[in-house]
């Protein structure tokens, strides 16, 4: 779903959960926080945040916007305001902004796209100015094993059997941690910095030693090539890039087409 979908989602969503029941009128047997006689439960919160994955500080900064929240609009309801015609006109606009975003984004997930390597190509070479990289990169080969051998002989392979040789004859290998496959990565992303100062001094297709980590594991990587800040990259460092833009056009294209199919079937008259 593309960006514009998700915003309009998240307003017209925030706007009708202030004012749907989300806190509990009738006291709960527990709860997280309460203002007189509406109460904050564990499972109110979970509609607002994914607890899980939060800190204990954000879960805290979202209890204190709800009670603040509560508070303005406890008060906006002694003085009427939720009675008004600006009130109910602006929870109709809301339900309908929500209902609009959740249908073309019900569209927009339902659609399927296809299309071309020679699409994506094209498409490259006529954006290229928009996938000029913004910082130093790294195009490698990348693989993690927990066990120094197994480092060693999964090298040894890479030099007789190229990359794509030496991984298919891994196998069942429980020492095996990660594999990463033609993949750009940013300079700050890598990690350690041991293995970045390795990349920096490798020619291109050439291999590492095998590293070793502070976490434990045995890396190696083979270089495949190197671009710095503001250089366009091969279409094959970025291609997952340029899909992901590329589906990301083709969805607004049938979005738009979509709506002008909608408009053919409505009667809409515009009085000027």
């Amino acid at each position: 779903m593309h960006l514009g979908l998700i915003r309009k989602i998240e307003v017209a969503a925030v706007l009708l959960f202030i004012l749907a029941a989300c806190t509990e009128s009738k006291k709960p047997d527990k709860y997280l926080a309460k203002v007189n006689d509406s109460y904050l439960t564990e499972s109110n919160l979970s509609v607002l945040i994914d607890s899980q994955f939060v800190s204990d500080k954000s879960r805290s900064v979202v209890i204190k916007n709800w009670i603040r929240q509560e508070i303005l609009y406890q008060e906006a309801v002694k003085k009427g305001l939720t009675e008004s015609e600006e009130f109910n006109a602006t929870i109709e606009n809301s339900k309908k902004q929500l209902a609009a975003a959740l249908l073309l984004e019900n569209f927009a997930s339902s659609t399927q796209l296809q299309f071309t390597d020679e699409e994506l190509q094209n498409f490259f070479e006529e954006n290229e100015s928009s996938f000029k990289l913004p910082y130093n990169a790294y195009f490698i080969n990348l693989i993690d094993f927990s066990n120094r051998d197994a480092a060693v002989a999964f090298r040894t392979s890479l030099i007789m059997n190229g990359w794509a040789g030496a991984v298919s004859e891994i196998g069942q290998d429980t020492s095996l941690v990660s594999v990463v496959d033609s993949t750009l990565v940013s300079e700050q992303d890598i990690q350690p910095v041991r293995l970045l100062r390795i990349l920096e001094g490798l020619y291109p297709l050439e291999i590492s030693i095998v590293i070793p980590d502070e976490r434990g594991y045995y890396s190696v990587v083979q270089l495949l090539d190197k671009y710095s800040s503001e250089s366009l990259p091969a279409f094959n460092a970025v291609k997952d890039e340029v899909s992901k833009r590329y589906k990301s056009a083709l969805t607004e294209l049938a979005i738009e087409n979509y709506i002008n199919d909608l408009y053919s079937k409505s009667e809409v008259e515009l009085n000027k």
